[in-house]
């Protein structure tokens, strides 16, 4: 499939029609954390797109960023419907139905939030439009709209995580009307939110008490794209200038865990843009983490979500590689999960005592007996059986990084 040609956004339906797989009953605890799943591995959140599960990796490895974005946008704006409508999907047909009517509410979102790229419906000569051109014109469009040309690693990275803000809006605006009052409020409530972000990396930028060039740019950047007014432009340098505390970033009034993880996620990536997390910056993460409710397993667990997807497509990463040591990182990766491992031993022991097949595949493991397709389907069990387990659920184990000898070293040892 061709993204670049006109008709793309057609025929993406259609072949995403056809990915219909029924869930199980216990899918999604809460839909913040079945959307976060499905966002997180993309990296939609950090501004630096890899693979959508439901495309070819080899074809999308081709795209230029442009195209991913484009593509992951219709793909987590599709996905983001279908998650709050998934109590009404029980059949193909009515997935099917379901990724019909998500297409006449990106055009009624799109075009009432964002005004300056709406697309009319009828031609210049009065003609009606199909309605898969009117969507398709309107993602070309959002994705265009002030771009990055950095080539600075960290910048880029966050050059497009605003979209997230977007894909979580739509999930907002499926469940309301899109009258002219509710739609005055989620224009309101979309720039008060930006500012958070802005609000954030500036707390973030300042907790070591100096700003450093690479955070001074980055915030730059994402004050550029924001697309603020004029008085919280001058609000947001005052901010940059003075700093402020934590207490003074406020939390999503509807307290959405999601909001609130991905707040976290861009301070950790803030902290990071000069490479080094040092100690005053550690306590600036905890005490944020603090602050957004969360327990400081979840700082754990969100470092492991970013270390973890940045292990997975260091390849795709090119920037990066030039800027961090990947045998640090993967260092410092591995010894955070084998942490986490052993604070679970308990469970995970309970799950592999359980699972016969795992245990005999373990026994021959350690024995050296386990042959070439015998340790593939030993990695495969590993993994899932990890990702089953609470602690594992928020995020995605680099599954082709945590190779079979990664995970038997990191595993608790197994009662005789």
């Amino acid at each position: 499939m061709n993204f670049d040609e006109k008709g793309w956004f057609g025929k993406y339906l259609d072949k995403r029609k056809k990915s219909y797989v029924k869930k199980e009953d216990s899918i999604s605890p809460h839909p913040d954390f079945s959307l976060y799943n499905l966002l997180q591995p993309t990296g939609i959140l950090y501004g630096n797109p890899v693979m959508p599960e439901n495309l070819d990796k080899d074809s999308f490895k081709k795209f230029d960023k442009r195209t991913r974005l484009k593509v992951l946008l219709a793909e987590s704006l599709i996905n983001s419907f279908l998650l709050a409508k998934q109590e009404s999907i029980a059949t193909n047909e009515d997935f099917a139905r379901q990724i019909d009517l998500s297409v006449s509410h990106v055009i009624d979102f799109f075009n009432k939030l964002y005004p300056d790229i709406a697309v009319s419906n009828r031609s210049i000569l009065g003609k009606a439009r199909p309605i898969l051109e009117v969507a398709e014109k309107i993602i070309e469009k959002r994705i265009d709209l002030k771009q990055s040309n950095q080539d600075n690693f960290w910048i880029g990275f966050f050059s497009t995580t605003l979209l997230f803000l977007d894909i979580y809006f739509f999930g907002q605006w499926i469940h309301t009307s899109s009258d002219k009052l509710v739609t005055d409020y989620f224009k309101e409530e979309k720039e008060e939110l930006r500012l958070s972000v802005i609000k954030v990396i500036v707390a973030a930028a300042h907790a070591n008490h100096i700003v450093e060039v690479e955070e001074r740019r980055l915030f730059e950047y994402i004050l550029n794209t924001a697309d603020l007014s004029k008085n919280r432009i001058r609000e947001a340098w005052a901010l940059l200038e003075n700093g402020l505390m934590v207490e003074e970033i406020a939390l999503p009034e509807n307290n959405s865990w999601l909001l609130r993880k991905y707040f976290l996620e861009i301070a950790i990536l803030t902290v990071s843009a000069d490479r080094i997390v040092d100690q005053k910056e550690q306590e600036f993460l905890e005490n944020f983490t603090k602050h957004l409710g969360f327990f400081i397993e979840d700082l754990d667990d969100s470092m492991i979500a970013l270390e973890g997807f940045i292990i997975e497509n260091w390849s795709e990463l090119d920037e990066l590689q030039n800027r961090k040591n990947f045998n640090q990182l993967s260092e410092e990766y591995e010894n955070r999960l084998a942490i986490l491992l052993g604070k679970h031993t308990k469970k995970l022991n309970s799950k592999l005592m359980q699972n016969e097949p795992v245990k005999r595949l373990i026994r021959k493991y350690n024995e050296g007996t386990i042959s070439p397709e015998e340790n593939d389907r030993l990695h495969e069990q590993l993994i899932s059986l990890l990702q089953k387990l609470p602690a594992f659920s928020s995020f995605k184990l680099p599954g082709s990084y945590l190779s079979t000898e990664h995970l038997m070293k990191m595993l608790p040892a197994l009662p005789e």
